[in-house]
């Protein structure tokens, strides 16, 4: 055996790195068919044992009871689901599907023993609840994962306000994407009845600065009443002044995302003030501007 003394490390360095080992791994069989019926088919499979008398979902190809092979033994369950337990996350990672704050429930399908988790979105997190009855919201752009199942949300009837004023926080943000086609610029025409050829005239638009069609400006500007009205502050928000700069235009077809951000409390008359931003497709700010509101009163 040959020894070393300390001395022979002295011409020896140290190099800081990181070793990146990106892998694959396989759903199984079981896991895969439950995948592809809600990529292809927008169904939630599960599994019964004919022993315990339980349905699992997600599937599994044991029962974690008795044993037995449950493999082939598939139903097909409801869309629908009440939430068992859940927490709210709130701090950012890498790996998350979309941005805090959000909800992450336990899930138990009408016709299943067994919850699964999820997120739910279409309800405050201060008014979330155990109970609250839910639908799955199946994703348009299919990934390949449970993530096909985009969101559960609560089910028709079953109203809750928004944050109220000691609820919200500054920092908090909510956002509503929308691509904008050419029906919709018509439709806004018509509703709104703003029939300028900029718009509508492709002959006429190829005269402009812009060298097409672009949409109305207050059609992506209007997307900001989703988002104020039915995620931050919510259900009851009255909007007492909304204010926009617009930067740049919208084409046919760009995807907007309009986002507002809490930014102000204001104690004394109990509103609050949200900056505004709108983004395309490509991330370029297209628009920026606040918003005064006063939010929904505390429930009970």
């Amino acid at each position: 055996m040959t020894t070393y003394d300390k001395a022979d490390y002295k011409e020896s360095f140290v190099v800081k790195g990181k070793l990146a080992l990106p892998y694959q791994y396989f759903a199984g069989r079981t896991g895969s068919k439950f995948l592809i019926a809600l990529r292809d088919k927008k169904k939630i499979l599960g599994v019964r044992c004919n022993t315990c008398k339980k349905v699992f979902v997600p599937p599994r190809q044991t029962c974690e009871k008795c044993f037995e092979d449950l493999s082939e033994k598939w139903v097909e369950l409801s869309d629908k689901g009440v939430v068992t337990n859940f927490t709210v996350v709130r701090y950012a990672e890498p790996h998350q599907p979309i941005k805090p704050p959000y909800i992450l429930a336990m899930i138990k399908l009408d016709g299943a023993d067994t919850p699964f988790a999820h997120i739910v979105r279409g309800v405050a997190p201060s008014k979330m609840k155990e109970g609250l009855k839910v639908q799955a919201q199946f994703a348009k752009k299919t990934t390949n994962t449970i993530m096909d199942i985009e969101c559960f949300r609560p089910t028709s009837g079953q109203f809750e306000l928004g944050y109220s004023y000691d609820e919200l926080e500054i920092g908090m943000s909510a956002s509503f994407t929308k691509t904008i086609t050419e029906t919709d610029v018509y439709l806004f025409a018509g509703i709104s009845g703003d029939f300028n050829p900029m718009h509508l005239n492709e002959e006429f638009a190829k005269k402009t600065p812009f060298g097409t069609r672009i949409a109305h400006g207050a059609l992506p500007q209007s997307l900001i009443a989703s988002v104020l009205g039915m995620k931050l502050p919510g259900l009851g928000t009255v909007a007492l002044e909304i204010n926009t700069r617009f930067l740049g235009p919208t084409y046919f077809g760009d995807t907007v995302t309009a986002s507002a951000e809490v930014i102000e409390k204001l104690e004394k008359k109990r509103w609050v003030r949200l900056e505004l931003r709108w983004t395309n497709q490509h991330g370029k700010l297209i628009g920026i501007g606040d918003a005064l509101v006063i939010p929904p009163a505390p429930a009970g």
